[in-house]
């Protein structure tokens, strides 16, 4: 019947649709559809937020982003929500919750590892505690390092992956690292 459906649409010949195909397209449509809502509410519980405006901030586009950063940031995002049952139960046996974010100013995107125990508090105080596998655009110095550790001007302007972990005193690592001095 679904590849009657899709021939008939004149897109696509009937030999070209094979039974293996069908049979693999509803269960993966099932398996995402069953994702998407297991994040959303597993977020919408977490923040306090209803399934619906969380579909809303994933989806929209917002000004200024290309056409092309959009669909791959709602494609990546889709990529996280497939794995996110384990990303999540993994997180889970560290004591942490996990999110995407998308950073559209900053073209880049990225999963948030949280502490559970912190959920209550305000975004100020759980980004002081959390783990950031980021892939966004940030500007960091490259020339002579100082007597403090750190790179000093000129900067150039990258969009390179990198981990934030504040309570570490990591940020743009490795890319934003500091001397390490003998002891």
């Amino acid at each position: 019947m679904i590849a009657a459906l899709v021939a008939s649409t004149g897109f696509v010949q009937p030999s070209m649709i094979s039974t293996s195909t069908l049979s693999l397209a509803v269960p993966t449509a099932s398996y995402v559809a069953f994702t998407n809502i297991l994040y959303l509410a597993r977020r919408s519980y977490l923040r306090d937020m209803t399934k619906r405006q969380l579909w809303k901030i994933r989806t929209t586009r917002e000004t200024g982003v290309t056409f092309q950063l959009y669909i791959i940031t709602i494609l990546t995002w889709q990529a996280f929500v497939t794995i996110f049952p384990l990303v999540e139960l993994v997180a889970k046996m560290f004591g942490h919750v996990s999110f995407f974010y998308s950073y559209p100013n900053a073209s880049g995107l990225g999963i948030i590892l949280e502490p559970r125990n912190i959920q209550h508090l305000k975004q100020s105080k759980r980004a002081k505690q959390q783990i950031r596998f980021d892939w966004h655009r940030f500007n960091f110095n490259i020339g002579d390092r100082g007597r403090d550790g750190y790179r000093h001007p000129p900067s150039i302007e990258r969009n390179l992956p990198h981990i934030d972990m504040p309570q570490r005193g990591l940020k743009h690592w490795p890319w934003r690292r500091r001397k390490l001095s003998p002891k």
